[in-house]
């Protein structure tokens, strides 16, 4: 399709939203076309149910953290211009469950950016403990924390990426490593979690995704691809590139070596940062993270008082999604 083409389609789908209370760009529409492989009617039903979900569960109130509000975040960041460096700590406000989870993650951050301008988010897929996550963990708590990843990513991450990159930004590069991934990861009730995920993603979240690298896939991996794989639609399962220890070329035409972490075939190693460029709570490169009174027990990613601050303070909002 041409870019004449792909504009009179998003002008279209616009005409037949004449009565939506949001304020929406080109790019957010076209987000939804592509996901629905351009055809109207469906991407609209896409649309109107996501500003449902969104309005019923007030996910646009999410507090986010950003330079301004000094919120702490609830997972590593390196390298943007809109907020410090930082690692998720046992600060006041993050919920009980956020560090719960992550005790038995093997680790995660959003490291700076590919070449496109996109931000990168790096997860040590193979070292999680998945059986500990399913058993200590809800799909509720989970789900509430990957949102709050999610809203941070996008109204603060990706429009910082968009300012420096001088386009519009809203897709991020992922890369999940298996380094260390065994037959102990293929545990169904873990991979639910994976499953809730990626239909939230898949549902309100569309076409976000840049590119996927999974590295260092063991043989095991072609047994959880196998299940993963049903749960994804078809443009996503596109943008993904399994690939064995041959990782580094693949990895460094798309990122820059200062960008990606030396144990990725980078040179970067954040040796400013307590853990380096991704902590792990399993690999013990970053202290601990241990809850305490000020870390309330929800299944919300930040404790009830500051999501409830995030329905009257556009500070604690922070941006808006669209």
């Amino acid at each position: 399709m041409t870019s004449e083409e792909q504009a009179e389609k998003i002008k279209q789908f616009r005409q037949e939203l004449v009565n939506i209370k949001y304020p929406v760009n080109d790019e957010y529409l076209k987000q939804f076309l592509i996901a629905r492989s351009w055809n109207i009617a469906q991407a609209k039903d896409q649309l109107l149910k996501t500003f449902e979900w969104r309005e019923t569960n007030h996910i646009g109130d999410h507090p986010v953290a950003t330079g301004e509000n000094k919120l702490p975040v609830l997972y590593a960041v390196r390298g943007y211009q809109s907020i410090p460096d930082s690692n998720l700590e046992s600060l006041p406000g993050v919920s009980e469950s956020v560090l719960r989870i992550n005790k038995y993650m093997g680790g995660a951050c959003l490291h700076k950016v590919d070449r496109e301008g996109c931000p990168i988010y790096i997860e040590r897929l193979g070292y999680h403990r998945a059986k500990d996550i399913a058993k200590n963990a809800t799909v509720e708590e989970v789900q509430g924390y990957h949102i709050g990843c999610n809203e941070f990513l996008h109204r603060v991450v990706m429009k910082d990426c968009s300012k420096v990159a001088g386009h519009h930004v809203n897709r991020e590069t992922v890369i999940f490593d298996c380094t260390g991934m065994g037959w102990s990861q293929l545990h169904m009730p873990a991979l639910y979690f994976i499953k809730a995920i990626a239909d939230c993603d898949q549902k309100y979240y569309p076409e976000t995704l840049n590119k996927f690298f999974l590295v260092n896939a063991p043989g095991a991996f072609v047994y959880v691809w196998k299940i993963v794989k049903a749960w994804l639609d078809p443009g996503t399962i596109a943008k993904i590139q399994i690939i064995g220890s041959d990782f580094k070329e693949p990895l460094l035409k798309q990122i820059a070596p200062e960008n990606l972490p030396a144990f990725l075939g980078g040179e970067c190693t954040c040796e400013h940062m307590d853990g380096g460029c991704v902590p792990s709570q399993v690999l013990k490169n970053a202290k601990p993270l241990v809850a305490n009174e000020k870390n309330d027990k929800v299944q919300t990613a930040y404790n009830t008082n500051i999501m409830e601050q995030g329905k009257t303070s556009d500070v604690i909002r922070g941006p808006s999604f669209y």
